[in-house]
């Protein structure tokens, strides 16, 4: 499932007009990156929320199909990161494991490594992890020596300065999960879902990244993909690159 519905209020005048997961990255948007992505990855359906300039969104989905059915759906309301999962919860629940993924967020390896780790070591839920400064503006992991994360919070008051484990914002679940969250307001993976399964004495799984990550949530963030996108930082825009130079 890819989430397209958020607002992008923190990209102005970029997505006045334009929603976010539109905005291009190496002369394609983030949304078609990402739907090829998780088609590389082995996924049988692609499901998408949408919101904001849903219209927009439909139309690019309508005529830039790929390989396997992709399905988009309206939220009247925005609902946050996990309570669109309701959305579709009768479809997803057909399926062994769901892999999430945000539309704003580039990830440098192959997404199939986190469904791995998913399926290896089985778990209402596993965050794909990375580590970086600033962590006040993400979901903060605590995690165990045994990649088991002990807690959870949003955006919490850290230093700068220190390197922490945040939620990367790509994740894989149980469907069955999906039936304990509400319907009646916003829910979150790092602020709600995690800490209500750790409160159940429930596994909540990483899977941590390595290399590439970047979060396009703001004009400069943006601006510094299309810069790495240039200069072949992104490993598999590199390969798209390099083979097609090969074949001319």
């Amino acid at each position: 499932m890819i989430l397209g519905a958020g607002l992008g209020s923190r990209m102005g005048d970029l997505t006045a007009d334009t929603p976010k997961p539109l905005l291009e990255v190496a002369g394609k948007p983030l949304l078609g990156h990402l739907t090829d992505r998780l088609v590389q990855a082995g996924v049988a359906e692609i499901f998408v929320n949408l919101h904001y300039r849903a219209e927009r969104m439909r139309a690019y989905l309508q005529a830039h199909p790929v390989s396997v059915p992709v399905h988009a759906r309206t939220e009247p309301e925005l609902t946050g990161p996990a309570g669109a999962l309701r959305l579709f919860a009768t479809e997803l629940r057909e399926y062994d494991a769901v892999l999430v993924a945000s539309a704003d967020v580039i990830v440098g390896e192959p997404l199939g490594g986190l469904v791995a780790t998913h399926l290896a070591r089985p778990a209402p839920l596993t965050f794909a992890c990375t580590r970086v400064r600033e962590a006040r503006r993400y979901g903060v992991l605590d995690i165990g020596t045994d990649d088991e994360v002990r807690g959870a919070q949003e955006k919490p008051d850290v230093p700068d300065d220190d390197y922490r484990w945040i939620s990367a914002g790509v994740y894989c679940l149980d469907p069955r999960v999906i039936s304990r969250i509400p319907g009646d307001r916003v829910y979150d993976y790092a602020k709600d879902l995690a800490p209500a399964l750790i409160a159940d004495g429930r596994r909540v799984g990483v899977h941590r990244l390595g290399g590439y990550w970047r979060d396009v949530g703001t004009p400069e963030a943006l601006d510094a993909a299309r810069a790495d996108a240039a200069a072949g930082r992104i490993p598999w825009l590199g390969a798209v690159t390099a083979g097609t130079e090969a074949q001319r």
